[in-house]
């Protein structure tokens, strides 16, 4: 039972058998072999066809699939407390934003540690709509993430204001533009088309390379002021202010985990 859920779950993320095979090294005829004997041991149809590789998954996949990930997380969590029963350790994985990864988790990393020491702390830099991925695949336990991204299943707080200023000697003839999907984007759209310019855009999809470059003389961005250092120039008059968001979900009942999202919620929470 359990390599029938694992070839579904693969299945459901994949939505090629194909890619299921390759990715499990077995053959695509055990993959819809033990898919159907799935779907005729639990009476329902998982997925429907779309062409000769391509398959799309029915509502009852939909949530067999949300609750294996519930599942797969007390699996986990089981095999944590075996590995760790004697010194009752649990390993939390924090998914953070580019600019919540540097501006925000050094400033609460050592109060987390302090007050949970029997938890053992991973840090994963990623954009804002990665870290949801994570959040929603169970690759991670907690997000903090710069755009007010929602989840039926997930908690969400502001936890830090950001002052967003215009950075970069203002003679530079082109303009340092984060990707599409990072929090960030959005506004140096809005300031491009509010102020009516028009420079050439060079695309860089690293925060610390764009401060490389503003160091350098390079180009004009509007960046979190946190991220600037002091040989940077930048203009106050053009500033926007953003929230930045803690993610959190439910997890097993014994997790450490449970208690870690109480803590953040009630000591790093903005009031109202």
């Amino acid at each position: 039972m359990f390599q029938r859920f694992t070839i579904f779950m693969q299945a459901y993320k994949l939505r090629n058998f194909s890619e299921v095979a390759n990715t499990l090294f077995i053959s695509q005829p055990t993959v819809s072999v033990q898919l159907k004997k799935l779907e005729e041991e639990l009476h329902v149809t998982l997925f429907i066809r779309q062409g000769p590789k391509e398959v799309i998954p029915t509502e009852e996949a939909d949530y067999l699939y949300r609750q294996l990930l519930n599942l797969r997380d007390e699996w986990d969590h089981v095999l944590e407390q075996l590995q760790h029963i004697k010194e009752k350790k649990e390993v939390c994985v924090i998914a953070c934003s580019n600019t919540c990864a540097t501006n925000y988790m050094p400033r609460i990393y050592r109060d987390l540690q302090d007050a949970f020491p029997n938890i053992i702390f991973e840090l994963k830099q990623m954009n804002s709509d990665d870290v949801m991925k994570q959040m929603e695949q169970h690759e991670a336990h907690i997000g903090l993430i710069e755009k007010p991204l929602m989840h039926e299943t997930f908690r969400r707080f502001p936890i830090f204001e950001d002052e967003l200023v215009l950075a970069g000697k203002k003679d530079a003839t082109q303009w340092l533009m984060r990707e599409a999907e990072s929090g960030i984007y959005y506004y140096n759209q809005r300031f491009l088309e509010e102020q009516n310019v028009y420079l050439p855009i060079l695309k860089v999809n690293s925060n610390a390379l764009i401060v490389e470059l503003l160091k350098q003389g390079e180009g004009l961005t509007i960046l979190s002021k946190d991220s600037l250092v002091p040989d940077i120039p930048y203009d106050e008059h053009y500033t926007y202010h953003r929230l930045f968001y803690c993610v959190t979900r439910t997890h097993p009942a014994t997790s450490q985990i449970n208690d870690l999202n109480a803590y953040i919620e009630q000591k790093y929470a903005l009031k109202k």
